[in-house]
Order: C-alpha cells, then structure tokens, then sequence
C-alpha cells in the first residue's frame, strides 16, 4: 500500500459540472477559485440516496457514499449505482488501491476492503464495536473513530488495538506536515475540536482547540490547503470552519443533517467544494468553502 510523504496541495484540472465551471477554465492552484463554487454556496449533487454518511473520492476522481446497506458510485450528472453491499455502512477511505469501509454486521463493528469494480467486501477487522471514521495514517495503518470512547489502529492483517482513549471520536484528519491528528467529538456537550500531537506512530498530548455547543453533534471533517479544518454540524445543517489557533467561523447552511466531507477530486468535481453526504436525507450536497483542499493519505 503507497503513501505519499510529499506535501499534499490539492490542485486539480477541473470541469465543473452544475458549479459554474467550463471547459476552458484555468485550474485553482492553492486556493485561488474565482469561477467556482462562491464560499458558502451550497448545491445538491445527488438525490435519492437514503442515510448516506460516508464519502470519498478515489485517486482517480470518482466519487463513492455508504448509504442505507450499500456502498454508492455518483457520477457527475447526479446518477448513481450501488457497486457493492455494506451493512449499516458508515466511514468511507481510499486506502492503497482499494476503498474501505466502516459497518455493521450482527452486532459486530466491521472494518472491510470493498473491491468498487468487482463489489467483493472482505471484512479485515470485527473488533471495533462502533466502528465509525476511516483515517489512513502516515505510516500505512488506519485509524478507525468508536463512536463511543476511542479510537483504534487497524494493521494491513487486520490486527486491531487501542490507539487512544477519546469520549465520543468522530471525524479525524492529519495535519500537513503529519505531526498531529485533527479529532472532533460528538456526543459531548460542549463538543471539542482538538490536535493530538503524533509521537512516532503513538497518540501524544492532546490540545482542544475549539468546543460547540450541545445540539451541533460535529461529525465529519475535511482539511483545507490553509490547514483550517472543515466540520459537519449534523443536526444544524451547518458546516464550519476552525483554524489552527481555534478561531471558529461559519461557512455554510441549509446543508441537511450534513455527515461526512471531502473536498472535490479529479477531472468531474469542484476543488474548491466539500462534498458532504447527508444522514438523515436522500441528497449529497457540494459547498463552496474558497479554497481547495489537502488529498487525504492513502
């Protein structure tokens, strides 16, 4: 399974389609994005899809969502097909040269690889009981968020073990120059946005950056080419935007019960937008954030 170590700017030869993009259009480099998607507009993508919650784009620009019991394609259009089965599916990340998936199966947190093209899942991990957030790591593991009260490293063979004791883990994110991981909190109240520093490849001391009120419920997150990182306020339909220093704004709302976010990948696909998946509707959304974004490891 590659990594890459390299610095990871996000800039992309772009066709918007349903974002104000055209053929001719020169590419954003490093966050210039006049012509796309204005900051804090949001548009509809998809429709149809019940529950999604994971979403993530692949090396090579397509863009997959759990949703309900199935793992979806969406094409730029707004079409879309289910390319394999995953119960209760939850986190989605790109990983070597496969997509893996958070689930549930008979009680069981699952961690599977999921072949897109073949719609074969083999489960590599049952020992995670809220299984919920995929992160790949610098040094080619996963990070898989409990939602309950930690989070845990996944090896390649499927041996699993604790990496951190954290209430309520959602949506993680590495940093750029990889020495700290972004984790946002869900279920406590207020929720806090915190860097865990990374000593090697072992969980260091943790710094809360910034803290939501109850009733937000952070979920996922997404991190911009500045290093602010992107938040998905689940019951507000609001997407927000932390710094570094934990200085707090607002980004966009009307974005229903906003899950999971990526920022636009390849050829079909803003880069200057996160893409969020929606819990509790049937539309994938696509927000115009003023920036692009950081290819997440894989």
């Amino acid at each position: 399974m590659m990594i890459s170590g390299m610095a990871r700017w996000s800039v992309l030869l772009t066709v918007v389609v349903g974002c104000g993009g055209s053929d001719d259009k020169a590419p954003p480099d490093k966050g210039i994005c006049d012509g796309y998607l204005a900051e804090g507009e949001v548009v509809v993508v998809a429709e149809g899809l019940e529950k999604s919650e994971g979403l993530t784009f692949s090396p090579d620009g397509r863009l997959f969502v759990s949703a309900g019991d199935i793992v979806a394609e969406i094409q730029p259009d707004g079409t879309w097909a289910s390319v394999a089965d995953l119960e209760e599916g939850v986190g989605l990340a790109w990983w070597g040269d496969a997509l893996y998936g958070a689930g549930r199966m008979d009680d069981l947190g699952t961690v599977s690889r999921i072949d897109v093209d073949t719609g074969e899942v083999t489960h590599l991990s049952t020992e995670i009981e809220s299984s919920n957030f995929l992160t790949v790591t610098p040094w080619d593991t996963l990070l898989v968020s409990d939602a309950d009260e930690m989070i845990w490293e996944v090896q390649p063979d499927g041996t699993t073990a604790e990496w951190l004791a954290f209430s309520g883990p959602n949506g993680t994110a590495f940093t750029e120059d990889e020495s700290a991981l972004w984790v946002v909190a869900t279920w406590d109240s207020p929720a806090p946005v915190a860097q865990i520093a990374v000593d090697g490849q072992a969980a260091g001391a943790l710094t809360e950056l910034h803290a939501y009120d109850g009733g937000n419920f952070p979920d996922g997150v997404a991190l911009g080419a500045s290093g602010d990182l992107y938040v998905s306020l689940n019951l507000t339909g609001l997407v927000s935007r932390v710094t570094s220093d934990g200085v707090e704004s607002m980004v966009a709302e009307g974005v229903d019960y906003t899950a999971s976010l990526a920022f636009g990948e390849g050829d079909d696909w803003d880069p200057c937008a996160v893409y969020s998946s929606s819990l509790f509707s049937d539309k994938v959304y696509a927000v115009g954030v003023g920036e692009t974004g950081l290819t997440p490891l894989r």
